[in-house]
């Protein structure tokens, strides 16, 4: 915790340094070792427009803060982060961060490889000026200390919310051995989106071996397509504070080590009734337990509703989490799913063997206790996942996608093989105008491989 305390400690003194890079005797890199005139420390603020080069390595030696201008990043640039550094995107700028499926932007640890581990520096926060369910309508970001008040890590639009505020691009990037925990609920993720809107662009983005969440959306409109989020140390993607953007082609794969939920989704903890609804719509997503020994803490499940959030989820696949497929904890969000328009629900989704269960899907009772620890309500949710999530007319099926090797954490393989019932069209429902509407698939990927070529797996 010490590294971390006193990173945060140079955060008033970021604001005051000059623009950009420190070129003097740049390092010989272990991950990158290139020429001297090819690799460059980061340690002071942004505050113009600023171009990171294809074939350069930056590295990361503290919180570096885009205050105004666009950071441009170009296909193939490296950037790595020294311990307790991050980068991030203000409320006043933007980036551009555009790589290809041949030559993608890759953030990692600044340490050699075969040393690197999750955690090893903060990961990418883009702040916005969308909307935020929290009195007042802005918000400090997870991450940094609130006593801190300091506008570099504001989000939220205030009274004045801008739903499309763009917030930048990343397109074919990587983000790796990121995100750590500053405090209990008070974490960096790889990556963090704060009340960014509908016209940020994110597309093809990996976030694997994070130390905390994969990617956490708070609030905003921010719409994600073609993500990848592997073993993951805490949720994979988690939402609150009224997101509702959309969601559709994502991955994600847990290890047996580590590993809490797929989705943990959250409205407002504070008052359960915010609005906006925490509520995106998903298509075509597979989630992906390690089938690990149930019971072992924390618990490791497909999906998580609660606090009064919701989700909109089509054409999904959750297979093999040790403890439970689906819970929706508490009445809040239990509404959602009930109500006469549903703001919570799963449609045209295949689960298999969560909990070991190749017949239906565990229940996941949420009990309250009283002081002693007596159980004094066995469920107070009420709510009944197998139940209600196998209801007819939703199309949802206890059934084997038959994926090729999704279990698999250094080569794994997510297509269905040939004759798989999720690339039945029957089985799956079209999706409407603003997605991909030849994803005519169960889970995220169909008869093309979307992965290859820019994604990648290493242990450390």
């Amino acid at each position: 915790m010490k590294r971390l305390f006193a990173s945060v400690l140079t955060l008033s003194a970021l604001a005051f340094t000059p623009a950009c890079g420190d070129d003097d005797a740049p390092p010989n890199n272990p991950n990158n070792p290139g020429n001297p005139d090819t690799t460059e420390d980061v340690s002071a603020n942004i505050t113009q427009d600023t171009t990171w080069k294809t074939g350069h390595t930056y590295t990361l030696k503290n919180y570096v803060f885009v205050e105004s201008g666009t950071l441009t990043i170009e296909p193939g640039a490296r950037i790595l982060g020294d311990e307790g550094s991050a980068l991030v995107i203000t409320r006043n700028a933007r980036i551009h961060a555009v790589g290809t499926a041949q030559n993608p932007i890759v953030f990692t640890s600044s340490r050699p490889e075969g040393a690197r581990a999750p955690g090893n520096w903060g990961g990418v926060v883009l702040l916005g000026k969308g909307h935020v369910n929290v009195a007042g309508g802005e918000n400090t970001v997870e991450g940094f200390f609130a006593s801190e008040g300091n506008e570099l890590t504001r989000y939220g639009g205030g009274a004045s919310p801008d739903a499309t505020h763009d917030c930048g691009v990343l397109n074919y990037v990587r983000i790796e051995f990121a995100g750590f925990e500053l405090a209990e609920d008070n974490e960096l993720n790889g990556l963090t989106v704060a009340g960014c809107g509908s016209d940020t662009d994110l597309d093809f983005i990996q976030v694997h071996k994070g130390a905390d969440d994969g990617i956490e959306f708070f609030g905003g409109s921010a719409s994600l397509s073609h993500a990848v989020v592997t073993q993951a140390d805490d949720d994979s993607l988690d939402y609150d504070l009224g997101y509702n953007g959309s969601i559709q082609f994502l991955v994600i794969q847990q290890n047996s080590q580590v590993g809490n939920y797929g989705i943990e989704a959250s409205g407002n903890r504070n008052d359960n009734a915010a609005t906006p609804r925490s509520a995106p719509e998903i298509w075509n997503a597979t989630f992906i337990g390690s089938g690990r020994q149930s019971g072992i803490s924390p618990a490791q499940a497909g999906m998580v509703f609660n606090t009064g959030a919701g989700g909109k989820l089509n054409n999904v696949i959750v297979a093999h989490f040790a403890d439970f497929a689906v819970d929706v904890s508490g009445t809040a969000s239990a509404a959602l799913w009930n109500a006469a328009t549903p703001e919570l629900y799963l449609r045209n989704s295949f689960f298999w063997s969560n909990r070991g269960d190749t017949a239906s899907i565990p229940a996941a009772p949420n009990p309250t206790v009283d002081s002693s620890g007596n159980i004094t309500n066995p469920d107070a949710s009420n709510f009944d996942e197998p139940a209600k999530v196998l209801a007819s007319g939703l199309n949802n099926r206890v059934m084997d996608p038959q994926l090729t090797d999704a279990r698999n954490l250094t080569a794994p393989d997510f297509a269905p093989a040939a004759g798989s019932p999720a690339l039945n069209p029957d089985n799956a429902a079209t999706p409407p105008a603003g997605f991909d509407p030849s994803a005519r698939f169960v889970g995220a990927v169909g008869s093309e491989n979307w992965l290859a070529g820019w994604t990648a797996f290493p242990e450390n």
